[in-house]
């Protein structure tokens, strides 16, 4: 395969291809994160650069990896891997493994696919390695982001469980099963995986996105997570929540599902920050409350 061009740098032979003199290549005007590559010292982030040298270096069968992939892909990462300086590159044969400082070479026959002119592994097999890079909870926020409807195109759990068979004997294995027999269609942010995975332990697993309707038919709500045979429904109000006409459409939203008789708890990024200990414990007794007036 042909090497994977970069608007912020080149190989130094295709500098001098170019008609750059061997000065100007050691010039201020270019960083050399790598040896070999060239890039434009106004892109300022030595994590970029790097990236960008890798890039313009990889030849062959060559393709980024694990976390490298999952940022190309745009999938919801923690922030420790958000900033990470490493960029990992992968071939199918150890002989094409790049070894340089700040890159991390594996081995491995993934499924590749293009993306902006960067050959990067597919969303399955990035699923599968990231099990050696993430936490259970942090991979089913990957894996609900993957399969989210949201998602321009959203892969299946078929799509996902088929990884897990192609992968057999692989590093984290088990992590990434635990994970995916936890993903859920309709999650819509990381942050409503944390509340669903909060409340699973300790409760009959919710409804996602369940809509509400009144007596004429009109569409009214979809719940975030719900149990609906108790009229209990639990919203998660993001950052774009706080803005006064968002604001005040979502009070009167949940003034309507009152009227209907339905409770609902919001839940802020805030409630969280205790690992939700508190926010459990009202959903809880909130479930009970319920329950025991249906019952009565």
């Amino acid at each position: 395969m042909p090497r994977m061009e970069s608007p912020h740098g080149f190989t130094v032979r295709a500098g001098l291809d170019r008609g750059y003199t061997a000065a100007e290549l050691r010039s201020m005007a270019f960083t050399s994160p790598a040896r070999g590559a060239r890039i434009t010292a106004a892109i300022g982030d030595d994590a970029q650069a790097l990236f960008e040298a890798v890039r313009v270096l990889a030849v062959d069968d060559q393709f980024f990896s694990h976390s490298t992939a999952a940022r190309i892909h745009g999938m919801p990462l923690p922030t420790r891997l958000e900033s990470e300086a490493r960029v990992h590159l992968a071939s199918p044969t150890g002989r094409a493994r790049m070894v340089r400082p700040g890159v991390v070479g594996h081995r491995l026959k993934s499924t590749t696919v293009e993306v902006d002119g960067l050959r990067v592994e597919s969303r399955p097999d990035v699923f599968i390695h990231l099990a050696t890079m993430l936490t259970v909870e942090e991979l089913v926020i990957v894996g609900d982001w993957l399969v989210s409807p949201k998602r321009q195109a959203p892969l299946s759990v078929d799509e996902l469980t088929d990884a897990l068979r192609r992968y057999s004997g692989a590093r984290g294995l088990h992590r990434a099963r635990r994970a995916l027999s936890l993903v859920r269609v309709g999650a819509e942010s990381p942050r409503e995986t944390l509340v669903r995975l909060l409340v699973i332990g300790a409760l009959p697993e919710p409804t996602l996105q369940h809509e509400v309707f009144d007596a004429s038919g009109t569409f009214i709500a979809r719940l975030d997570l719900s149990w609906p045979k108790l009229k209990l429904g639990v919203e998660y109000d993001g950052e774009h929540h706080t803005e006064p006409e968002q604001r005040s459409r979502d009070l009167a939203r949940i003034e309507r599902l009152r009227a209907l008789g339905w409770h609902i708890i919001t839940v802020t990024k805030h409630d969280l920050d205790d690992g939700g200990t508190r926010l459990l414990a009202q959903i809880v007794a909130a479930h009970r409350r319920y329950v025991a007036w249906t019952a009565a």
